[in-house]
């Protein structure tokens, strides 16, 4: 019988696959532009991977956080064009409040709205990827002591689009009484709402494009040829290139811990060490992969700064480590002293 993490593998194989042939330098560059690729959206989307989270008996295919754990990996190795991480963890909340999930791209507000007397939403979404282009959005609202997760349309809302690092569709929604689509309690959703849920996702997507840009920096070196060998051979470049797989692995295995601690319900321990080591990951990877590449690495024609502009937004992204690791610190200060090794080995 197939194990649940042969069934992950091969989706995030099948996955790969695809974006492999679909997602080029050309399709980054309409990206961009603006232009979403509505074709691979509906291929991904018929695949039923929005719903993976979801129960089955919600319509989904029941897979647990570390299922897609390395799906969600293939979505950062591939740039993937798309809301799909987050239009996958819109649909599991969703789907968790016993909330119907709408067919189509939905962003993450990470602020915490006002739910107005009169059912609106009000506040702001300071920089919400893909609100330009998303057909709903979701966001976590309080109402007196009660926090709801509520659905709504991003048409209803005021958008102002920003500049990013990576150059996702990004903007910043100011909501004034925005007509709520559904709504419901969201206990379970904790004191930071969707925020350890995205930076989960950005983790991942860390991962997924460091292992990309480490393939890139590997077959670079062993092509690239300075004073009659490939500069591969010189130990310089070896140390770097070594030292980036470890970043590499380090991503990794944060993405890893923090699926896992989503799974076992402790979402901002998962979110506060992840994000930390994955946040440092991104920025030594991205220093390392540029300094193998010299200056080839900065034009246009070349994939490398793709990934490096991605891997610095999503640095950013869903509290950046520096926030994250502020939290941390203040954790374990406030954890009694004979519990601090059996908290940090656990």
């Amino acid at each position: 019988m197939m194990n649940d993490a042969n069934v992950g593998e091969m989706l995030a194989d099948s996955v790969g696959r695809l974006l492999s042939d679909e997602v080029t330098r050309d399709s980054m560059l309409r990206l961009e532009a603006g232009e979403l690729d509505i074709e691979l959206w509906q291929s991904l989307e018929g695949m039923g991977l929005v719903m993976a989270l979801v129960p089955e008996h919600a319509g989904g295919s029941s897979m647990s956080w570390g299922d897609v754990e390395l799906l969600l990996r293939v979505l950062g190795r591939h740039l993937v064009p798309l809301p799909l991480g987050e239009s996958m963890i819109a649909a599991h909340a969703l789907a968790e409040a016993g909330l119907e999930v709408p067919s189509g791209m939905v962003a993450i507000v990470e602020e915490k709205l006002t739910l107005d007397a009169g059912a609106g939403l009000s506040g702001v979404g300071l920089s919400v990827p893909w609100a330009s282009h998303a057909e709903y959005g979701i966001a976590i609202a309080g109402s007196g002591k009660e926090n709801y997760i509520c659905l709504f349309r991003m048409d209803e809302t005021a958008r102002e689009a920003q500049e990013t690092f990576g150059r996702i569709p990004t903007a910043r929604v100011r909501f004034g009484n925005v007509p709520i689509l559904a709504q419901a309690s969201a206990p379970a959703l904790g004191e930071l709402g969707l925020l350890p849920r995205v930076a989960a996702l950005r983790v991942a997507q860390i991962a997924g494009a460091l292992a990309g840009v480490l393939e890139l920096c590997i077959e670079y070196a062993n092509l690239r040829v300075q004073f009659g060998k490939p500069i591969g051979k010189f130990q310089a470049i070896q140390q770097m290139i070594a030292e980036l797989a470890a970043e590499t692995a380090a991503a990794q295995s944060a993405a890893a811990f923090a699926c896992q601690q989503l799974e076992a319900r402790d979402d901002i321990r998962g979110a506060m060490v992840a994000k930390t080591r994955a946040g440092q990951a991104a920025g030594r990877g991205a220093r390392i992969a540029h300094q193998v590449f010299g200056a080839i690495g900065v034009t246009d024609e070349h994939m490398l700064h793709y990934f490096t502009r991605r891997l610095w937004q999503w640095r950013s992204e869903a509290g950046s480590e520096h926030w994250w690791s502020e939290r941390l610190g203040r954790h374990i200060l406030g954890t009694d002293g004979f519990l601090l090794w059996e908290s940090i080995a656990d």
